[in-house]
């Protein structure tokens, strides 16, 4: 019997992912990109010239973190060995450890906190250059999926959907037949809508706010300069009014990001220069990353706006709208960007495809029904805690445009304020904490990197106890670069000059 066909719709992050976990595993894969961007010559080009039209995001700041550098590992080593000779990096959380703490009491797992330090753009090109010269998947690039093809499947009363047609500017529609088509298309899916065309139940989708707009920019260390130190390769501060992350790249460079309410109609000046670098350099994290004697611009500014966090259900009262057809990645569910999953999570998503694909290769529905289960298992909690953190960051941001403290920890009247201590406890004893309790910053690290469930890190009692302890020094301790910054009003001071 020959190797099952699949199909994958979108040829960036996500596409690429299942592309090459189908492939090194037998199966044959076609990619259809929409995008008729010839590939650069090289990495250095790429970030350079490449206009990836079909995917604004890759201009922005990336984590790729540890949950996808152990997939690289374990499944594409050489890819890895690709990845570092283009200048990426591997932060590994042992050399921080000793760094930080003397003779640490290290465990096992401690080597599995691994990130990767690269730029999208670069990560983009390396991968879809390795997936290319393996010879194993059919990448077509300029070629748009316009819908779907199906038929009845009898055994389960829902459409079985048999391939996609899709066309290149100026041509005619094509059928491309496969055994199972996977969405990796991003936010803009247009999946919902296919599957409507072929009968199915509207596709049940929620969304929300994010709460944020953002804007990066990248930078280059200056030749012999010695980076500051990142931890994990982020640094991250949240100015409540304002979120600032520094996130390490390859080849020397390096990109920080700003974010901000929507709502909040004075830190939309940061959208523009040079009222990004006024920003930049108030707070002393980025200064001191920015300062000329460190570091120069590598590029303009990139804007992002109009986020949600969005969710897509395939499958209903367990059984599926249509099968032979999944998504991947922003395709089925996409989060607030600002706190970097979106790659990692996009490819755990698609080995477990892979896997389910291995053991349901001839039940389609048992395999719609098992990635379901393996998606509500790895991908949902963290959509569902990113949720919760963002209406939060929306409470936050417009207490603090009203002029209020949302860290507060009682109440006019007096009573307690549940929701400003547990801010006030994040903000207070969280940071100090990761850098004195080596038990802390492990669980914490764990946790960013995807390798632990969200919900472990507050459950774990030796955490809660560290973290109430680092809280109750909160007033002996000095201001570090990591918590310092303006005040929102000092900030609207800084932004107002530069006008």
């Amino acid at each position: 019997m020959p190797p099952k066909h699949v199909v994958v719709v979108g040829g960036s992050i996500a596409g690429l992912g299942v592309s090459l976990a189908m492939s090194s595993r037998g199966y044959r894969v076609t990619v259809l990109e929409a995008d008729q961007t010839a590939l650069p010559a090289s990495h250095t080009e790429a970030f350079e010239k490449w206009d990836r039209r079909g995917s604004p995001q890759a201009r922005h700041s990336h984590a790729l973190l540890a949950r996808l550098r152990n997939l690289i590992r374990d499944h594409a080593p050489d890819l890895l060995g690709k990845l570092t000779a283009c200048g990426a990096e591997e932060l590994h959380f042992i050399d921080r450890v000793k760094q930080l703490f003397d003779a640490p009491m290290l465990e096992e797992g401690d080597e599995d906190i691994v990130s990767l330090a690269c730029r999208r753009v670069t990560f983009e090109w390396v991968l879809r250059r390795h997936v290319l010269d393996t010879g194993l998947v059919d990448f077509r690039d300029g070629v748009k999926a316009t819908r779907l093809e199906a038929s009845n499947d009898h055994a389960s009363g829902v459409p079985l959907i048999t391939g996609v047609w899709a066309k290149r500017a100026g041509g005619n529609e094509e059928l491309v037949e496969g055994d199972l088509v996977v969405d990796a298309s991003g936010r803009r899916s247009q999946l919902r809508k296919w599957l409507a065309e072929i009968g199915t139940p509207e596709v049940r989708e929620a969304s929300s706010p994010c709460g944020i707009f953002y804007t990066s920019r990248f930078y280059r260390l200056l030749d012999g300069v010695e980076p500051p130190a990142l931890d994990g390769g982020i640094v991250g501060v949240d100015l409540g009014y304002l979120k600032v992350g520094v996130f390490a790249g390859d080849s020397r460079v390096f990109s920080i990001t700003l974010a901000a309410s929507p709502t909040d109609q004075e830190m939309r000046r940061v959208l523009k220069l040079p009222s990004f670098d006024a920003a930049v350099s108030a707070i002393p994290v980025t200064a001191k990353w920015t300062s000329p004697a460190v570091s120069q611009p590598a590029s303009d500014i990139q804007r992002m706006a109009n986020l949600n966090n969005t969710r897509r259900w395939l499958v209903e009262d367990g059984e599926p709208l249509a099968i032979g057809v999944v998504a991947v990645g922003d395709s089925l569910m996409h989060m607030n960007p600002i706190v970097g999953r979106g790659c990692s999570l996009a490819w755990t998503a698609a080995f477990a495809l892979a896997e389910c694909l291995d053991a349901h290769a001839e039940d389609p529905r048992a395999l719609v029904l098992a990635y379901d289960e393996r998606v509500r298992k790895d991908i949902v909690p963290w959509y569902e805690i990113q949720l919760t953190q963002d209406a939060d960051s929306i409470e936050v941001a417009e207490a603090q445009q009203r002029g209020e403290d949302p860290f507060r920890t009682t109440n006019p009247d007096g009573s307690n304020n549940p929701k400003g201590f547990m801010r006030s406890l994040m903000k207070e004893g969280l940071m100090p904490a990761l850098k004195e309790d080596l038990t802390m910053l492990r669980t914490f690290m764990r946790t960013m990197n995807l390798l632990d469930q969200p919900g472990d890190f507050l459950k774990n009692p030796s955490v809660m106890q560290s973290l109430l302890a680092s809280y109750a020094m909160r007033d002996e301790r000095k201001p570090t670069a990591e918590s310092e910054g303006p005040t929102r009003d000092e900030m609207i001071g800084r932004l107002t000059n530069t006008a």
